[in-house]
């Protein structure tokens, strides 16, 4: 609700703690999906490059959970929104 009200700094908050608690509680598919999430709602506000990052270790924890699906879905859409393209979009 941070995010749909406008609160980027508080989603942004929320995001990582997200991360941080299914990393802690080893919960590898809860990790990957809240990394998703965080990277596009970066590259949705224009931080091009830390949505990357976060879109690159949503893969990795896809793969490691075994959805590998998911993975290769998610790594076409981060080729396609690559951040070379996305800086000069701005």
């Amino acid at each position: 609700l941070h995010y749909l009200n406008g609160d980027l700094e508080s989603a942004e908050v929320a995001y990582k703690a997200s991360i941080k608690s299914a990393n802690d509680h080893m919960f590898i598919h809860e990790e990957a999906l809240a990394c998703e999430l965080y990277g596009i709602f970066c590259v949705e506000n224009h931080w091009v490059d830390r949505g990357s990052k976060q879109l690159h270790i949503a893969i990795e924890r896809y793969k490691e959970w075994g959805a590998t699906k998911k993975a290769n879905k998610l790594q076409l859409f981060v080729d396609f929104f690559d951040p070379i393209k996305l800086r000069k979009m701005k």
